[in-house]
């Protein structure tokens, strides 16, 4: 995966914080249709919902990791690089927790026709969801950091300052960049089915979008 630019990282922003303003419109005008007597049109109008949440969801999860490696690169000291990792591993944590309550949802509304896709395609992303995990030691790091450093300050400040060494063991471009192959796909592949674009190809593309 190539390294972008500042202006690459501008550029993608400002698209999808247009797509996010749109999306919010269209959540608006589904939302009268959820209360249609017809239940048909309104199964719809909530399957058709929960697809754009999902990807908003996604969307505001990786412009979010988009800002994080800017200020990555931007960072001047230790203590801003370690300001900004942290954030970079709250996003991941409230990322993968969200994922999966979306993943369970969007199972739910898939045709029977698509359901061995989805199932294949949900289990590739799980296993690069895994593979970060395990690479950055995620499920023992994560709740140190979460819980004592970033949504909470630990008042016992050794304990707060020892998730400093924590991160300092890991080179932040390999935290985002690994993350990434979980949302990029992720992302494509949820903008496609907002879109009720799936086809056979979108496997293959989302992985390399």
């Amino acid at each position: 995966m190539k390294i972008m630019t500042f202006k690459e990282v501008d550029e993608k922003i400002n698209h999808y914080e247009i797509e996010l303003k749109k999306c919010v419109d269209e959540i608006a005008q589904t939302e009268l249709f959820l209360e249609n007597d017809n239940d048909e049109v309104k199964n719809l109008a909530k399957a058709h919902k929960l697809k754009v949440e999902f990807f908003c969801f996604v969307t505001t999860s990786y412009i979010d990791w988009l800002c994080v490696y800017r200020n990555l690169q931007r960072s001047k000291s230790e203590w801003e690089n370690y300001y900004n990792i942290k954030i970079a591993y709250l996003i991941a944590y409230e990322t993968i927790n969200t994922y999966y309550k979306f993943k369970g949802e969007i199972y739910k509304t898939v045709k029977k026709d698509y359901e061995q896709f989805f199932h294949t395609f949900f289990d590739m992303l799980n296993r690069e969801l895994a593979e970060f995990k395990y690479e950055f030691d995620y499920d023992e790091i994560m709740p140190k950091i979460r819980n004592k450093s970033v949504a909470h300050y630990d008042r016992n400040f050794l304990e707060y300052y020892s998730t400093f060494s924590l991160i300092e063991e890991y080179s932040h471009k390999d935290i985002i960049r690994s993350f990434l192959y979980f949302l990029n796909p992720l992302h494509y592949f949820t903008y496609a089915l907002m879109n009720d674009e799936i086809d056979k190809f979108l496997y293959l593309n989302s992985w390399m979008s």
